[in-house]
């Protein structure tokens, strides 16, 4: 990976979130550096990078392994981020 890609980066850890609910759920969500994610790899934890750019720019370039889910549809495709992972959104 390289650092300079993650460089304003939004991080955000969904973790054991149940059936989503109708509204915006409760999530533990913070921003996370760079570093911390790079430990957490080291360490070879489990991380699903979810790249919330338009497919275009996704398909341009994006993290090896990055799931593509645009911002805009998080709402009605949030059954599509896991629940048990450390998620990092970007």
């Amino acid at each position: 990976m390289r650092r300079g890609f993650f460089v304003g980066t939004l991080a955000v850890a969904l973790l054991a979130l149940g059936a989503a609910p109708g509204g915006d759920p409760e999530v533990p969500e913070r921003y996370i550096a760079v570093d911390e994610v790079k430990a957490l790899l080291d360490l070879k934890k489990q991380v699903v990078f979810i790249d919330v750019r338009p497919a275009e720019q996704f398909a341009e370039l994006h993290i090896a392994g990055a799931r593509n889910l645009p911002l805009p549809e998080m709402p009605r495709r949030l059954q599509a981020v896991p629940r048990q992972d450390f998620v990092v959104l970007y």
